[in-house]
């Protein structure tokens, strides 16, 4: 194993230790960081994933309250929400789907991150 491999791995792992304290506390609330450690992903990757979410935690809360069929302005905000994790997913380390159902998955386990978190940038 080169070194170089060998420090990403443990800035990592020290990465999922951080997350781990929020999950270890609340672990409903913190279902995401359970995703992001699943998908292998790294602080850059958690990054933008929490930009993304970011800029569309109105559609968050709506879709959390919301059953489908949803609303024409929910179905177009989606639309752009999975237009912009698509290419994100395709840079996870394990391939990913990139579907409406993926990006759903992720888009629960948001909701129930406490609200202040997704403006917080990591």
């Amino acid at each position: 194993m080169r070194d170089e491999d060998l420090v990403k791995k443990v800035e990592r792992l020290e990465f999922y230790i951080q997350l781990l304290r929020d999950f270890a506390v609340e672990p409903e609330a913190f279902v995401l960081w359970d995703y992001v450690m699943t998908e292998e992903l790294d602080g850059e990757q958690t990054n933008r994933l929490m930009n993304i979410l970011g800029k569309h935690k109105g559609l968050i809360w709506a879709i959390d309250e919301q059953t489908e069929p949803y609303s024409d302005q929910t179905e177009e905000e989606l639309n752009v929400l999975e237009a912009q994790l698509k290419p994100l997913f395709q840079s996870f380390k394990n391939p990913h789907p990139t579907d409406r159902d993926a990006v759903l998955r992720v888009v629960r386990r948001a909701a129930k991150l406490p609200e202040m978190i997704l403006y917080k940038r990591m």
